[in-house]
């Protein structure tokens, strides 16, 4: 080992390396020497520097200790030894001769049979992996990536990566774990030499290289969006070429041809949309887990996903298979788990054939609950890193902030006007009270007098910047006395959300970005001194007997107020000003209740059941759900024609598995071809997909109450006698129509493209999208544009299915005029979801005289549950007098009382074709 490390010639961690090449410790060697290729087995991994630990804890580098370069060797089976040096690292002379006799026996790897190997197999050769521990980075942004505390780390978290299946990174907020740690993987070249590896046995060479991508998931898209393309700065490269990102609506991954990108950063949700078509993950050699404590829904149920590929992947016997494949040992049906574990059989069998490497999982947070996931991966490697965090002020307030919007600002004036320099961001729990927020801020500061502006000497610049007074407005964000105002949300389109992590343009002082949950984490917005924290966030909330979803703000736990609190002090000192008593503080939970505990299952049973689950309750997940709540799925699907009666997935399930939708707008979709309404469906689940298409003032943050009465008198043009989901299409109809009208003005070439953008595939431009026409009917824009997205998106799925298997999906088909068979087709997909009406009350004696007509405002019990619910004031069919006999609905919602919303009318005879009795 001496001599390796003395003839060490600083293999560089930051060139992009697709085979490392091992160094020989012999100093007599000529310098012009053949480069032999070599393999890295899929076995354990025994280290001459140390051994290999399965809790790791690092501390920062004091400058004292001797870095040395760590040496991983392996071989395939026990006792290969075989690795083309003698013991004085000298070549063998027969190594050479026999590769010019026998070269077909060179495998993959490069290492060729020797003279006693001319008869019989012979173990593969030992192979190494130089991964230094000091060494400089190549790339772009050197001075910041090497100034990030993972930076001291990097030989470490290599060697782990090579030694175990699983990691967890312990990382603390700011620490560039989300960005390097992937590229050291990378530019490690250890998955290229594992996938060698697996390969070498294989009689004929698969034709797409497996196991070569790392994949790293996001809660959110905007991380997503923004980690890659900072990797992409990092390492020097275009988009989409090494490293790209892969979002619903938005893939920039394999520009240069077929997994030509090494680093792909995803939402969760989109990894497991290709783990159905694809369980085994074949294309990646590891997945990053990258937030993993803030236990989403699909980030858990992704847990699993990854562990049950891993199973079928690992290069262990048999029998650690089977019992890997006994993922919940509670379950009493034997048959269930039985058939599970021949999926996993058969899925390693697959992996096998197809030559496929471990799969590596690195598991990361700055809050995890290490002995949870230590649990669900035995055997994981753990390892600590430090954050670079600047000291952050904590402040409390004295009594609690009931009106936590005007406390807020408050708050964000205050800092403006006393503050030092900084910017400012500010947590609220949902879109609503953020836009309220916005334009209260917009107001105060364009009445912002000469005399009222900040004190602090440093922001006294204000006063002398050029364009004060102006206002400059950009959809998502407006400057205003230099003041720039930007907010942050996920129903905000990608192009307006990046507006928030842009650098402050020419004369603004401050920066004041007012965002919900979705700035805690993966991303960092630079600059940031003050973080604004209300204490609360909106929480979904399922109740499986009754099927009833309540949506509302609910306190944080303290693992998110902690990562709210590290939004501050990335680049200098920073302040927390927390709007609730220290006392509140104590009481709050020490993490939040994973979503899986707390959310319909229907479409994650129905995910499983795509991927080859046959029974999710044996499912390993991190946190079992209910099994009320499993078991009210497998009622839904049931009812729906999802699954048959032995729980196996039929065609139609299949095909349903394939839509990004909830089963019930799934099933509603699939349904519209027998009604020959394919167009408008279409439409109407889209429009569903897209929240709040209404723009309704009323919020603090409106000028005046005409604004109400401008909006609803604009909206009632669109309105529809029969209901909500009809009234959604008049909308998207009159957008596409004004938009195809605005484009005849433009020149023949131009107005094609412009059609083709609205009616196929492509997003209309932004100028269309927020131009004058949703403007002056209350309409927003925004959730237009993602409305058109999702429509196009299911468009070329059905296009494809009905490619694939023969339906009859054709996606211009339209009842036109005839809407009837809409109506019809809306009772078929949705009649497990029917309401019929209450009776009125008894007349008294006001209401029994002559010409006065009783009332029956909208109350009405549900055929499913028998659950007594009113018509929810915002939809187009509240207040309607006399109220539908009967209707249907897509959501069922508690507020203050049980609402239904999505409300259609229907003819109660159209029920008769359909059972009822599945699911009470």
């Amino acid at each position: 080992m001496t001599d390796i490390i003395d003839d060490y010639a600083a293999f560089d961690i930051g060139t992009v390396v697709e085979e490392p090449q091992a160094i020989s410790s012999n100093k007599q060697q000529p310098k012009k020497r053949r480069r032999r290729k070599r393999s890295l087995s899929q076995g354990s991994y025994a280290s001459e520097t140390s051994a290999s630990s399965h809790h790791v804890t690092t501390s920062p580098d004091d400058g004292n200790t001797k870095h040395l370069p760590t040496e991983i060797t392996a071989s395939t089976t026990p006792g290969g030894s075989s690795t083309g040096l003698d013991s004085t690292g000298k070549k063998k002379s027969k190594k050479k001769k026999k590769k010019k006799k026998h070269k077909k026996s060179i495998i993959d790897n490069g290492s060729a049979d020797s003279d006693e190997d001319s008869k019989s197999p012979q173990p593969k050769s030992k192979s190494k992996i130089i991964v230094p521990a000091q060494g400089p980075l190549k790339g772009m942004l050197i001075k910041e990536r090497t100034n990030l505390p993972v930076y001291q780390h990097r030989a470490e978290i290599c060697k782990l990566a090579a030694d175990n299946d699983v990691i967890l990174v312990v990382a603390e907020t700011g620490s560039g774990k989300s960005t390097q740690i992937p590229a050291y993987i990378y530019q490690s070249g250890m998955l290229t030499i594992f996938a060698k590896q697996a390969i070498a046995a294989l009689k004929s060479r698969p034709k797409r290289k497996y196991g070569r991508t790392i994949c790293v998931t996001q809660p959110r898209r905007v991380a997503a969006i923004t980690l890659a393309k900072r990797v992409c700065d990092e390492l020097g490269c275009n988009p989409g070429e090494t490293v790209g990102h892969r979002v619903r609506f938005d893939d920039t991954t394999d520009v240069r041809g077929h997994d030509t990108t090494k680093i792909i950063y995803a939402t969760d949700g989109m990894l497991l949309r290709e783990a159905i078509s694809d369980p085994l993950l074949q294309r990646y050699g590891m997945v990053v887990l990258d937030e993993a404590h803030e236990r989403s829904l699909q980030t858990d149920v992704l847990f699993g996903v990854v562990k049950r590929a891993m199973a079928a992947r690992q290069a262990s016997s048999s029998s650690n298979v089977d019992s890997l494949a006994k993922l919940d040992d509670s379950n009493d049906d034997e048959s269930h788990s039985d058939k599970d574990s021949e999926t996993l059989r058969n899925m390693r069998e697959m992996a096998t054939s197809l030559g496929l490497p471990p799969l590596k999982v690195c598991v990361m947070s700055a809050t995890l609950d290490v002995e949870t996931f230590q649990n669900f991966f035995p055997g994981s490697a753990m390892i600590k890193i430090p954050g670079r965090q600047f000291p952050v002020q904590l402040a409390y307030t004295d009594v609690p902030q009931e009106d936590y919007l005007d406390a807020a600002l408050k708050t964000a004036i205050q800092i403006q006007k006393y503050g030092e320099e900084g910017d400012v961001l500010i947590f609220l729990p949902g879109q609503d009270e953020i836009e309220d927020l916005a334009t209260l801020l917009k107001r105060h500061f364009e009445d912002l007098e000469p005399d009222d502006a900040p004190e602090n000497g440093a922001n006294n610049i204000v006063q002398n910047i050029k364009g004060i007074g102006t206002s400059i407005d950009s959809g998502s964000t407006v400057m205003v006395n230099g003041v720039l105002i930007c907010v942050l949300y996920a129903a905000l389109p990608p192009e307006q959300q990046m507006l928030a992590f842009r650098s402050k343009p020419d004369g603004c002082t401050r920066k004041i970005i007012i965002s919900t949950n979705i700035a805690e984490t993966s991303v960092t917005l630079d600059g940031i001194k003050y973080v604004v924290d209300c204490g609360k966030h909106k929480s979904r909330e399922y109740v499986s007997s009754t099927g009833m979803e309540s949506l509302g703000v609910v306190d944080i736990s303290k693992a998110q107020a902690a990562q709210r609190m590290g939004r501050a002090g990335r680049v200098s000192e920073g302040v927390c000003l927390r709007l609730y008593p220290e006392v509140a503080f104590d009481s709050l939970e020490e993490t939040t209740v994973p979503e899986i505990l707390r959310v319909n299952l229907a479409q994650v049973v129905l995910q499983l059941k795509g991927m080859g689950v046959h029974d999710p309750r044996s499912f390993s997940f991190l946190t079992p759900p209910s099994p009320e709540n499993i078991e009210k799925s497998f009622e839904l699907l049931g009812a729906l024609g999802a699954i048959d009666e032995e729980m196996k997935l039929t065609s139609y399930g299949k095909e349903m598995s394939k839509l990004p939708l909830d089963p019930v707008f799934a099933h509603l979709l699939l349904q519209s071809s027998k009604f020959e309404c394919v167009d408008e469906i279409l439409t109407v689940v889209s429009m569903l997909s897209a929240e709040n298409i209404f723009f309704r003032p009323g919020g603090r943050g409106d000028d005046s109450g005409g604004l109400a009465a401008k909006s609803a008198a604009a909206h009632r043009r669109f309105a529809s006698h029969e209901g909500d989901l009809p009234t959604l299409l008049n909308v998207y109809k009159a957008w596409r129509k004004e938009a195809i009208y605005i484009s005849a003005s433009q020149p023949s070439k131009m107005r094609k493209k412009l059609e083709k953008e609205m009616i196929n595939k492509k997003g209309p431009s932004s100028k269309m999208l927020h131009g004058d026409w949703c403007k002056q009917n209350f309409i927003s824009g925004r959730a237009l544009a993602r409305a058109h997205d999702v429509r196009s998106q299911l468009s070329e799925l059905c296009v494809r299915s009905a490619e694939k298997n023969g339906l009859a999906m054709d996606i211009h088909l339209s009842c036109n005029a005839e809407m009837t068979s809409f109506f019809q087709c809306i009772c078929a997909g949705l009649f497990l979801q029917v309401a019929t009406r209450l009776p009125a009350p008894p007349q008294d004696k006001k209401s029994s005289r002559a010409g006065h007509i009783p009332t029956t405002r909208g109350h009405y019990k549900t055929r499913q549950g028998k659950q007594s619910v009113s018509i929810h004031p915002l939809s187009f069919l509240f207040g309607r007098n006399p109220a539908p006999k009967c209707v249907v609905y897509t959501d069922l919602l508690y507020t203050s009382k049980l609402y239904i919303r999505g409300v259609t009318q229907i003819r109660e005879e159209w029920l008769d074709d359909f059972e009822f009795g599945s699911l009470d």
